[in-house]
């Protein structure tokens, strides 16, 4: 890492963007959280049809904002590590093998 730290602290991300993928791969960034892009359009535009279509969005979590509880449709994430990586972000479709390990087997 750009700070010289990569093997003496634990380095953590989300959204599972390439660079921390390729982080990953190579033993410099632990962990990063993935967020199934095709799960969370589908839940999104199952819930903009159903307003769309004026019915009833029921949204069985919440997030606190600080100010308020605010009803949510939560997904489930995953946490991607070199373990995973081709189980998760690759099969996905989200990264290519060859973009993450540069065409290493």
């Amino acid at each position: 890492m750009e700070e010289g730290l990569a093997g003496k602290v634990l380095v953590t991300g989300q959204d599972a963007d390439l660079v921390a993928c390729q982080r990953i791969a190579r033993g410099t960034q632990h962990m990063t959280i993935y967020k199934p892009i095709r799960l969370l359009a589908a839940r999104a535009a199952e819930a903009a049809v159903r307003l769309g279509r004026r019915q009833v969005v029921v949204a069985k979590d919440s997030v606190n904002n600080g100010a308020t509880d605010v009803p949510s449709i939560l997904v489930d994430v995953v946490t991607v590590t070199r373990e995973n990586l081709e189980e998760s972000v690759v099969r996905d479709g989200f990264h290519t093998h060859e973009a993450i390990f540069g065409g290493a087997p």
